[in-house]
């Protein structure tokens, strides 16, 4: 593969992912993430210019993809109330999916400004359900994000418990009422 080609930046992220999610930020090599990308390690700096970027960038495409795959669920025509229920499945049936994604997320090493990135669609539908009266006033609508995702990365982390707990997608949908009735009337 040509390090000149167009993709040689979206297979060093693709790569990053891998490797990021495989050994944490810390034990991430760039000499494997370069030659899993089938470039040289110098491009990787040229693209990103340090592993800690590399890393960031790394963060917030995840981030990016989470936002985005909630932004295309079906919710035309429903009530504010069961678009958050169904963004809320929709959330945590993505990082059941996508394990690698889910690893990632569970392994960052940051001050966390890729999360506003992830909470965006649930945090906007909650301030706009507000807006029209459909969710409480006096909730935080991004702390109220916050806490659906931490909840759904806990399960993801605490898999040897969580295993125990009966089907996956009861678990999921008991969470979502929860979150659910803690912000509307």
């Amino acid at each position: 593969m040509s390090h000149r080609a167009p993709a040689a930046r979206e297979r060093l992220l693709a790569a990053a992912r891998a490797e990021f999610a495989a050994h944490g930020a810390g034990g991430a090599r760039t000499a494997a993430i370069a030659s899993r990308a089938g470039v040289n390690k110098q491009l990787l700096h040229y693209y990103f210019g340090t592993k800690q970027r590399l890393y960031a960038a790394t963060l917030d495409g995840a981030a990016t993809e989470l936002a985005e795959a909630l932004a295309r669920l079906p919710l035309v025509g429903l009530t504010a109330v069961e678009r958050l229920r169904r963004l809320l499945r929709g959330q945590f049936d993505l990082l059941a999916e996508r394990a690698e994604l889910t690893r990632l997320l569970l392994a960052a090493e940051t001050d966390g400004r890729w999360v506003e990135t992830a909470l965006a669609p649930v945090a906007t539908l909650l301030s706009e359900g507000q807006a029209t009266g459909f969710f409480r006033d006096d909730i935080d609508p991004v702390a109220h994000a916050r806490t659906a995702l931490l909840l759904h990365l806990g399960y993801f982390a605490l898999g040897s418990v969580t295993a125990g707990w009966g089907p996956r997608g009861a678990w999921r949908d008991r969470m979502t009422e929860l979150m659910v009735r803690g912000c509307t009337w």
